[in-house]
């Protein structure tokens, strides 16, 4: 699975040339329905892990062991976690692994790993991310890799589910940087409105390892049945999204996910057991790739509050 030096650079030639192929076809299949921005793969779903999540003398222990069954790997840009040495080693793993590469991007929140509820202006948020990207997005070069998604972290992530003002401060920021760019998020509504205003093509996320609300929202980490703790109900629940698409809710109801990546934890219960066996009933699981599409900036003027002036 050790991607090439010849596989790198051609690769990253292929994205400098791709805004000026406007007519090149995408390995994805778009969804005719519902929101523009949504992205459909055609074969199997992404498999995500997030990696590098820590800092200085502190590491996260088994994410290496997740890699081998993952299809993209987001690497913690040294906001809510990550610094630079990590990030370097983060991604000679993705490069021996041919993973996709993702940025995981968070409020600055070292001492609270991001969980924390940190409130910026839109400014403020927008400068960070951007900030991020470009760390990465440099290192990355040394490495002859490009980002291809992005995902958010902790209560950023959180506020994404429900918050379409953060949600659209989010994509456009992430269209500025790179159109190109696939943003990962809560499966739902916000995600595919804010997507849509910005350009860019959205993933929605599952987890197999927490739990959700009646709504479709993943329980707060404060809350004492978020984790699933057991390998053989996060089984349970990865066969209900696998063949049904839903999930059983905290309150006992099914609630449907429309989802295109899995994402999977190194702090799973049995995590490598885990994802070894969510792999075998993906076989043709595959990375995310998407390519922008146009949208009227006139929409923009009914919605003064998304603006990036405080």
């Amino acid at each position: 699975m050790r991607r090439t030096k010849h596989q790198n650079q051609k690769g990253r030639g292929d994205r400098n040339n791709r805004e000026q192929s406007s007519s090149a076809v995408s390995t994805m299949a778009f969804s005719h329905q519902g929101a523009a921005s949504r992205i459909l793969i055609s074969r199997g779903y992404d498999i995500n892990t997030n990696i590098g999540e820590g800092f200085g003398p502190y590491r996260v222990e088994g994410e290496q062991e997740i890699l081998p069954f993952a299809t993209s790997a987001n690497v913690a840009c040294g906001a809510h976690s990550g610094d630079p040495s990590l990030m370097e080693a983060a991604l000679e793993s993705i490069r021996y692994y041919g993973l996709a590469l993702g940025a995981h991007i968070g409020y600055p929140d070292l001492a609270g790993f991001g969980r924390r509820e940190i409130h910026l202006t839109s400014s403020e948020l927008r400068a960070s991310i951007l900030y991020q990207l470009g760390a990465l997005s440099g290192l990355a070069r040394t490495f002859g890799l490009d980002i291809t998604q992005v995902r958010p972290h902790g209560f950023l992530y959180r506020q994404m589910s429900h918050d379409i003002r953060i949600a659209t401060i989010v994509a456009r920021a992430v269209a500025e940087f790179d159109r190109w760019l696939v943003l990962i998020g809560p499966a739902g509504n916000t995600l595919l409105a804010c997507g849509e205003r910005a350009g860019i093509r959205v993933a929605g996320e599952a987890w197999v390892d927490r739990s959700y609300d009646a709504n479709g929202s993943l329980l707060p980490h404060t809350h004492s049945r978020a984790i699933i703790k057991s390998p053989g109900e996060v089984m349970k629940q990865v066969h209900s999204l696998l063949r049904y698409g839903e999930v059983t809710a905290s309150d006992g109801s099914r609630v449907p996910l429309e989802f295109e990546t899995i994402h999977l934890h190194s702090r799973m219960p049995d995590a490598h057991a885990v994802a070894e066996e969510i792999r075998r009933l993906i076989p043709d699981a595959s990375a995310l790739t998407a390519e922008p599409y146009s949208i009227d900036t006139t929409e923009d003027s009914e919605f003064p509050s998304l603006a990036y002036s405080v």
